[in-house]
């Protein structure tokens, strides 16, 4: 059903919990499984970005490696991380976009602004995770 699964990730617990589901969906259905951590940073110079990004490579390199990702399906990124996400789903070909989302209390508070932005611009199929 899923042959491409993109999963959003932040580099922490949460992240682990987020792409622990994705690889227990990604073995379900057989599919490929590529990770991505957006660094929300736009507002930045570019030259700071591109340090920032250098800074936290290793680190996002050591967390999806404990997980057997293999480096060509890991992405880093700057930018708007729905953004993001919603491009590299569409450059993939994606059926489904895996990330989490925290539980806030009040009605106005049902998803985070990522997962919200994520799940309305989306092409493909969208799935949560609480976190």
């Amino acid at each position: 059903m899923y042959k491409t699964i993109i999963c959003a990730i932040e580099i922490g617990n949460e992240g682990k919990k987020v792409l622990a589901k994705a690889q227990e969906v990604a073995a379900k259905f057989e599919s490929r499984l590529i990770i991505i951590n957006v660094l929300p940073y736009t507002f930045l110079p570019k030259d700071y970005q591109n340090e920032l990004k250098g800074k936290t490579l290793p680190e996002f390199e050591k967390f999806v490696s404990k997980f057997g990702i293999a480096k060509k399906n890991r992405a880093l990124k700057v930018g708007k991380p729905y953004e993001a996400i919603c491009s590299l789903a569409d450059k993939m070909q994606a059926d489904l976009i895996i990330l989490g989302t925290h539980s806030k209390k009040g009605i106005h508070s049902l998803m985070g602004s990522t997962a919200t932005a994520v799940a309305n611009n989306s092409k493909c199929d969208v799935s949560l995770v609480k976190v």
